[in-house]
């Protein structure tokens, strides 16, 4: 199964929220390795929940730096956040109710590793531009 290892590609400038995009990348990982590893329903149970409730705590906290920035893009991060926690549920349900098999892995492995990659370098990337430009702005 595919990792995400994190690079430069990946930062978006912003210290904090780069941290949380590597505590993310590493959980993603985690997942990916305990179903393919097969390491246990408690063990991959624990693992999902912890991604889910990290995953919302980190759009969160995304989305209120957004909102204190005035970022004119908020709303399309808040849907594609949105989407992205229900087809992780919905993963979580498949999971819960199939198990840990190989096709809902790769699945999950898959959908997980092109959504943050895409998200990252293309939604994030945008507001950490933003960003860059405000505080350019407030210096000259």
């Amino acid at each position: 199964m595919e990792k995400i290892e994190w690079n430069d590609d990946l930062s978006i400038g912003d210290e904090l929220i780069d941290e949380q995009h590597k505590a993310l990348i590493k959980r993603l990982n985690d997942v990916a390795r305990a179903m393919e590893e097969q390491q246990g329903e408690r063990e991959i149970t624990r693992t999902l929940e912890f991604l889910s409730d990290y995953t919302c705590f980190h759009f969160a906290a995304e989305e209120k730096q957004m909102e204190l920035a005035g970022y004119p893009g908020l709303e399309i991060q808040k849907r594609n956040h949105s989407e992205f926690l229900k087809t992780l549920k919905n993963l979580e349900n498949d999971f819960y109710e199939e198990g840990a098999t190989r096709p809902l892995a790769e699945s999950i492995n898959t959908f997980l590793f092109n959504w943050l990659t895409k998200h990252i370098k293309g939604l994030d990337r945008e507001f950490a531009v933003f960003l860059s430009d405000i505080t350019e702005g407030n210096r000259g």
